[in-house]
C-alpha cells in the first residue's frame, strides 16, 4: 500500500490530520510535506515534515491546498497520478464520502467556532442579513412566523432579530456545543425550543406543523445529498403553505468540491440544481436570486420555497 501524506501543513492541513486522529484513523497518514518545512518543524505530531525533494517514490499526497491554481502547481511537480483527493482518504478508511465530509465540516467548525463566531457577530457581517435594504431580510420577511424552525442556528446570532416577531421558535444543530452556547445565550425564553439533529434530517419534529424554516450561512457547506434529505424533511414537517428560506452554494467549479477543498468551503450546488431538487420533493420554488460572498461574484444564493 502506498504511503499518504499530506501535502501542505497550514490550517487545513494540520485540521485533516486532527480529524482523523480524533476519529482514530491518523496512523494512515505517513508524514507530511511542505515546501516551508525548515521554517515549520521536522516533526509534527510525531510525524515527520518532509521538504518535496526529500519524498520516496512510493506515496500517495493529499493536497491540502484550497486554491486552485496552487493546488494545479504542485500536481504538475509532483504528478498527478501521485495525488488523492480528500474523499479518497475516506475510501482507505471504508467510510462514506458523505459521512466523512459531512463529520469533517463539523469537526472543523468545533475546532474554530469561537474566532469564526466572532467575526460573525460583528455589525458589518449582521448587516449583510438583517439591513433592510438586502435580499435576506426582504426575503424573510415574507415567511409566517408563528411557528418557525432555524436550521444550523450556531451561537444563534439571528435569534434577536425575529424573537419578537415568532411566537414560537425550534432552534436546530448538528453540535451539542451549539445547541448548549444558545441555551445559556437564551436563557429560560418560553417560546424557544432546541434540538440537537444529525445533519440531514429533522425525524424527531412533527409532521405538517410548522409555519416556516430558514437557514443562512450554514447549507452553504452542505453536502448535496444532505440537503436532498433535509428538502424531503423539511417539506414533511411544514403545514401546508409554510415556507421555507435557504442561503445555499452557487458554486459548481469543480464536482469534486467539498468544505475542504472548495472556494469558503462551499458545496457543489447552484440555483438550477437546488430548484431542481427541491421540486422533484413537491415545493413549489417562489424566488431565487443569486448573490456575491466574500469578494466572490455569484458564489452563493437564495432561494425562496413553499409547500
Amino acid at each position: 500500500m502506498n504511503k499518504i501524506i499530506l501535502y501542505g501543513l497550514g490550517k487545513r492541513g494540520k485540521g485533516i490530520y486532527e480529524y482523523l486522529k480524533c476519529i482514530g484513523c491518523e496512523d494512515i497518514i505517513y508524514g507530511f510535506c511542505d515546501r516551508r518545512a525548515k521554517e515549520i518543524e521536522e516533526i509534527w505530531m510525531g510525524k515527520k515534515v518532509y521538504l518535496p525533494k526529500e519524498i520516496e517514490e512510493d506515496v500517495k499526497y493529499c493536497i491540502t491546498l484550497i486554491d486552485n491554481d496552487k493546488r494545479k502547481e504542485i500536481q504538475n511537480i509532483i504528478g498527478k497520478e501521485n495525488c488523492i483527493e480528500f474523499g479518497e482518504l475516506a475510501d482507505l478508511l471504508n467510510i462514506d464520502r458523505v459521512k466523512f465530509n459531512r463529520d469533517f465540516c463539523a469537526f472543523y467548525h468545533i475546532d474554530n467556532m469561537n474566532s469564526y463566531f466572532e467575526q460573525a457577530e460583528n455589525e458589518q457581517e449582521i448587516g449583510m442579513f438583517w439591513n433592510f435594504d438586502t435580499k435576506f431580510y426582504d426575503m424573510f420577511q415574507k415567511l409566517d412566523l408563528s411557528k418557525v424552525i432555524e436550521l444550523a442556528c450556531g451561537h444563534g446570532r439571528h435569534v434577536t432579530h425575529y424573537l419578537d416577531r415568532a411566537s414560537e421558535i425550534t432552534l436546530v444543530d448538528i453540535l451539542q456545543e451549539n445547541i448548549d452556547f444558545c441555551r445559556e445565550r437564551l436563557g429560560e425564553n418560553k417560546k424557544i425550543k432546541f434540538y440537537k439533529n444529525n445533519g440531514y434530517d429533522l425525524e424527531e419534529l412533527n409532521s405538517d406543523e410548522y409555519s416556516a424554516l430558514f437557514t443562512y450561512d450554514a447549507m452553504v457547506h452542505f453536502e448535496m445529498m444532505d440537503i436532498y434529505q433535509y428538502l424531503k424533511d423539511i417539506y414533511r414537517v411544514l403545514k401546508k403553505g409554510g415556507r421555507a428560506l435557504f442561503h445555499h452554494s452557487n458554486n459548481t467549479d469543480d464536482y469534486k468540491g467539498s468544505f475542504f477543498s472548495s472556494v469558503h468551503g462551499r458545496s457543489f450546488m447552484n440555483k438550477e440544481i437546488f430548484a431542481y431538487l427541491a421540486y422533484r420533493v413537491g415545493f413549489i420554488v417562489l424566488e431565487q436570486s443569486v448573490i456575491d460572498w466574500a469578494g466572490v461574484k455569484g458564489l452563493d444564493c437564495l432561494t425562496l420555497l413553499e409547500k
